[in-house]
């Protein structure tokens, strides 16, 4: 039966008043509270109760009543309803569609204002003092695997923050977003490949609101991640987060990429930070054909990579 016919057919049983959306709301909890009783039933007598299917069966059927009840009230569809909510999760929690390559966003422009296709950098933690007087903790982001100062990317960084939680490093997640979305307007000023010849993209794609809505986008992610132990057991990110990345990006080019592209992106971004952490510092490559944001240790050696 069309999830819209059943709709239609189960008014003719509603008896609850047509203005109450409480009630149906009530009803959809009563019958969860009933299937959570079911499995206690069956937790409990693993063996001997041979009622649990049935049982689910009807109550499902109920929590569908329910459902259709409060869709009337709202003047939704159950069957569009169904329909969004498979897109949504095929667009969350496909994983073939996020290791699939994506159309670039610069392709047609030149290379100059490309971002690197392959770009690898090396992040060195020293430990300065602030014209104050006060000891830093700092990270410096060279580009390429030498800490040469004339390949010196942005400024050191610090926590800016009266707590050590190591968001000196939180370039990592730039390079993840540039690797796996094709997108960072932060590091597009960083390495000087803005799309001047578009003023309109430069404007509102690579411009300073544009990069700001990244750093506020890290900077959530950064302050959940941290209720998760970074993502350092997940296998998924979960789903209201993924949610608000996209309601921040919405006017941006970022915003034809799917969850599951968010998805990949947070949790190779998060490794690849967890390992930086660890080491102090190190290599990261990020493989804009791949994909990939990939870490290699300290190279042995490097005085500066050792501090």
């Amino acid at each position: 039966m069309d999830l819209s016919d059943y709709q239609e057919l189960s008014a003719g049983t509603d008896r609850l008043p047509i203005d109450d959306r409480l009630l149906p709301l009530i009803g959809l909890g009563g019958e969860v509270g009933q299937l959570m009783a079911e499995y206690k039933k069956r937790e409990r007598d693993k063996q001997g109760y041979r009622a649990f299917r049935d049982e689910v069966e009807e109550e499902l059927g109920d929590v569908l009543w329910y459902a259709a009840a409060l869709a009337r009230r709202n003047e939704l569809d159950l069957s569009m309803i169904a329909e969004k909510n498979l897109t949504k999760s095929r667009d969350l929690f496909d994983s073939s569609r996020a290791v699939q390559p994506l159309a670039r966003y610069d392709a047609h422009l030149s290379p100059d204002q490309q971002l690197p296709r392959r770009l690898t950098v090396t992040l060195v933690e020293t430990q300065d003092t602030s014209n104050s007087g006060e000891s830093l903790q700092r990270v410096r982001m060279y580009r390429g695997v030498r800490t040469n100062d004339e390949l010196t990317i942005g400024d050191p960084l610090d926590d800016n923050s009266e707590h050590d939680d190591d968001y000196r490093y939180h370039d990592v997640f730039h390079l993840a977003h540039m690797a796996v979305l094709g997108w960072s307007p932060v590091l597009r000023r960083l390495l000087d490949c803005k799309r001047t010849d578009e003023p309109a993209t430069d404007r509102v794609q690579d411009g300073g609101r544009a990069a700001a809505i990244e750093e506020g986008v890290t900077a959530y992610i950064f302050s959940e991640a941290g209720e998760h132990t970074y993502f350092k057991t997940a296998t998924n990110v979960p789903p209201s987060i993924v949610k608000m990345c996209g309601k921040m990006t919405c006017h941006l080019e970022v915003s034809s990429r799917s969850r599951a592209d968010w998805q990949l992106a947070i949790l190779r971004g998060y490794l690849v930070f967890r390992q930086v952490v660890e080491h102090r510092g190190g290599v990261v490559t990020a493989d804009l054909d791949a994909r990939t944001l990939t870490f290699e240790p300290p190279i042995a050696g490097d005085p500066a990579q050792v501090e």
